[in-house]
């Protein structure tokens, strides 16, 4: 692979794009630089700075895997590209539109109005900057397509020839032409003017000249480079802007085909309109799942699929598997997956899991996609499966299954609960699982899978609000403004000299509404719970009520008993993550747990 820079010349890069030799890989995304970026950059080239290099992949275009463009300033061109642009689309396109077009650049501004713009720069201020290497405002400037400015004190009307030279401006789409506007125009213009006229040879040769012989250094990568190599060269490359990812490469690939009515294949297209039906379900845990998302799953169920039928083959759905998808296998499951996302949301929804907020694992919505959807192909969506399912994605969460090697896990898991299910072999994820005490209670952020399953455990128990005796788990759906909060609060447990362990461990906190929360304050149970029913006129039995569906025990927290309400309310979070995951939680009686709950939890 050649990766050493090679000095060209701007305006050969400009002429090859304007032949069509240089263009651009499909799955590039739109030129969205502003007026003011394509100045500064103008005013970099003007004063001879580098604008850091470009690069550029040699192809054969009757052969290359992906479909190609023009940039986004040119009309399309009949001839076939020898380069395609990786890096630099941005600067390239906007030196064209600026210095070799003879249209002016159409803008998109951040409200989606467009505009149009030719670029000056004026020559006076241009040949101080150079000799002075100062930065000068308002070195460049845009008018509109008319050649005109009148905006924040400006006033400028370039609209002809004369009026440029009597302004001094010269226009930056004439630079590799310079000689006739400056010697039989401006010079002629102003030819009993003798300053102007020794400035019209100084601003050739120090500007137009330079300009002229301006060189960009271009790594050229050869021909036939894999298409999983082209992802990581582009992801180097454009380090902070827009990633390329494996399913913008595939969506490349996919246009150089036609569909069933002989038109380009568009990928994009099609995923938005999946998308668009998975909104209308109005799922939210679905909110995030992306179009690299689907194509994993999709990419999950086609190799899946291929296993069933051969076993020699392997189930994969990394990079290389994606971008070796067919479009084929893609048209017959995409229906199925999209499905199979609707189901596993649907299906988390029954489980509590409600909000993206509390999903533990995002990713594990593509095996959850893929095993659903493979349910539907074979017939087996069942009340039996989906209890294996739900023993399936609780160990999954509580073990921290998907923390690492997630591409791994997702074929692994497919392969394996679906056996499950169709020839009762228990999962390697279930049969290895590990779930010690210690780790689940000592969870404190959540951002941890572990966090976020014990609370959907505390949705899945049906708790409702202290006061406003609101489903925490709906709460959550719609935003509400909830969160964890202490039950012996933080102040209580200060002034009882009870550790910051205790105090802030997971069996120590709710959910609840945040203004019940500003209701409990600092005080301790057996006051706040009398202040709750006072104020509510809620009787003793149905405030606690509301406790045990928080696994609290009301006659502890009336008692203001700290130490026994902490192991008691442990204790019950643990049985129940064992009822959801089918496995004993070990370390119940181990060191750690002792110290801070000063008993075991047997």
């Amino acid at each position: 692979m050649e990766t050493e820079a090679k000095n060209i010349e701007l305006v050969n890069l400009l002429e090859k794009i304007k032949r069509g030799e240089i263009q651009l890989p499909d799955f590039q995304r739109s030129w969205v630089w502003s007026d003011k970026q394509i100045k500064s950059l103008l005013e970099s080239v003007i004063r001879g700075f580098p604008i850091n290099s470009i690069m550029l992949l040699a192809c054969d275009a009757d052969t290359v895997k992906f479909s190609f463009r023009t940039i986004e300033l040119l009309e399309r061109v009949e001839s076939k590209p020898h380069h395609l642009i990786l890096d630099g689309q941005q600067r390239l396109t906007s030196l064209f539109g600026a210095l070799y077009s003879d249209e002016p650049i159409r803008i998109t501004d951040s409200k989606g109005k467009v505009k149009k713009f030719f670029y000056y720069v004026d020559m006076a201020k241009a040949i101080a900057a150079v000799e002075n290497s100062e930065t000068s405002e308002d070195m460049i400037i845009s008018v509109d397509d008319k050649r005109k400015l009148k905006a924040k004190g400006k006033n400028w009307d370039l609209s002809t020839p004369e009026k440029e030279f009597a302004a001094g401006m010269f226009p930056l789409n004439k630079i590799f032409d310079a000689t006739e506007w400056i010697f039989e125009g401006y010079r002629e213009y102003h030819r009993n003017n003798e300053t102007l006229k020794n400035m019209s040879k100084t601003f050739n040769s120090e500007i137009a000249k330079k300009l002229s012989s301006y060189k960009i250094a271009c790594i050229m990568l050869e021909k036939n480079i894999p298409l999983e190599a082209i992802c990581k060269i582009f992801e180097k490359v454009n380090i902070g802007g827009a990633k390329l990812s494996t399913s913008d490469l595939l969506t490349a690939i996919f246009a150089k085909q036609t569909d069933a009515n002989g038109k380009p294949v568009e990928l994009r297209r099609d995923w938005e309109k999946i998308q668009a039906d998975i909104t209308e379900k109005n799922l939210n845990v679905l909110k995030e799942v992306d179009f690299s998302n689907f194509i994993t799953a999709v990419t999950l169920l086609v190799s899946y699929e291929k296993f069933r039928a051969n076993k020699k083959n392997s189930v994969s759905c990394k990079s290389e598997d994606i971008l070796k998808l067919d479009y084929a296998d893609y048209i017959q499951y995409r229906d199925a997956v999209a499905e199979g996302f609707i189901e596993a949301a649907k299906f988390l929804n029954e489980e509590s899991v409600t909000t993206i907020k509390y999903l533990p694992y995002n990713p594990q919505l593509i095996p959850f996609a893929a095993i659903f959807a493979e349910l539907k192909l074979i017939g087996k969506d069942n009340a039996t499966s989906r209890k294996k399912i739900r023993q399936w994605y609780w160990t999954g969460v509580f073990s921290e299954a998907y923390r690492e090697g997630q591409l791994g896990r997702f074929a692994k898991d497919i392969v394996q609960v679906t056996e499950w299910i169709e020839n009762n072999k228990t999962p390697q994820i279930i049969e290895k699982a590990q779930l010690t005490a210690w780790k689940l209670l000592n969870s404190k952020k959540l951002q941890s899978a572990i966090y976020k399953g014990l609370v959907s455990i505390i949705f899945q128990h049906g708790a409702k609000d202290f006061i406003a005796g609101k489903n925490m788990g709906k709460s959550a759906n719609y935003a509400e403004g909830i969160d964890m909060h202490h039950i012996f609060p933080k102040k209580f447990c200060d002034a009882q000299k009870i550790s910051k362990d205790k105090c802030e461990n997971i069996s120590n906190k709710t959910l609840i509404l945040a203004g019940t929360n500003k209701i409990i304050g600092g005080n301790p149970p057996s006051i706040y719970l009398e202040k709750i029913e006072r104020k509510e006129k809620l009787s003793d039995e149905d405030l606690d009520e509301i406790l045990e569906e928080h696994f609290i025990d009301a006659e502890l927290c009336r008692a203001d008993n700290f130490e026994a309400f902490l192991v008691d309310r442990a204790k019950k979070i643990l049985n129940a993550v064992e009822e959801l995951t089918g496995r004993p939680v070990s370390g119940r009686d181990s060191s750690e747990i002792k110290k801070v709950f000063g008993s075991s939890l047997q």
